[in-house]
């Protein structure tokens, strides 16, 4: 059973310029991601997909295999999937692929171990949710509520929320993909706090992702006693 962590990394961002290599704390995104796949150990190999020089560079020195993907599956409308399927063209060996997504920054070595372990425990994909607690409302001029009674509004602490996909993980079995599903048969997921869900996708969210790791180095000198 072979098992390898895939990040697609192609250099055509639109919303943010070269955003898998966007700066936190002086890192590319793309090696933060990398340095938590390696410490996971829980993959035969890594790799990187990517059409552009720059970012295979910085896949080699994260330890990472570079995949040469084609370019049909680096445009604005290429599905994650279909580069998937490319790199699978080359790579007939793999059983299971775990796609990891490098602007989800927050990712952790126990949430990709729990992944794993799930996915070789007989579930077919396994991917990572983040518990929200929206009121959710259809689109239109004469809205209705989609997910709670008007007339019962739930207060937060008494509901459970909606399971929402985050996009930070998704372990899948290759028969799927073969059959172009990166979800399918028996699913399991892991759930993520809210801090740690984060993804790149705006300026602002690197402003916020930045500002959390700040707070979070506070909290860590405050509690070894070097602030009052």
């Amino acid at each position: 059973m072979t098992t390898v962590g895939l990040v697609l990394a192609r250099g055509g961002s639109k919303g943010i310029l070269n955003k898998n290599l966007v700066l936190l704390e002086g890192k590319p995104l793309l090696l933060w991601t990398l340095e938590v796949m390696c410490q996971a150990k829980c993959f035969n190999s890594l790799w990187v997909s990517t059409d552009d020089d720059n970012i295979a560079e910085h896949a080699e020195k994260g330890q990472a295999n570079v995949h040469r993907r084609a370019s049909y599956t680096a445009t604005d409308e290429a599905t994650s999937l279909t580069a998937i399927q490319e790199f699978l063209q080359y790579h007939p060996e793999v059983s299971i692929v775990c796609l990891v997504q490098c602007t989800s920054p927050f990712v952790k070595v126990k949430y990709l171990r729990e992944g794993v372990k799930k996915i070789l425990s007989d579930y077919d994909s396994v991917f990572s949710v983040t518990r929200r607690h929206n009121l959710r409302w259809t689109e239109g001029n004469d809205t209705k509520p989609q997910n709670f009674d008007p007339s019962n509004r739930p207060r937060r602490q008494d509901w459970g929320g909606d399971l929402c996909e985050n996009g930070m993980f998704y372990f899948t079995r290759v028969s799927l993909i073969h059959q172009g599903l990166l979800q399918g048969g028996r699913c399991g997921y892991v759930e993520i706090p809210t801090e740690d869900s984060l993804e790149i996708d705006t300026p602002l969210d690197i402003i916020i992702a930045q500002e959390w790791l700040h707070y979070n180095k506070r909290q860590s000198v405050s509690i070894l006693g070097y602030e009052n």
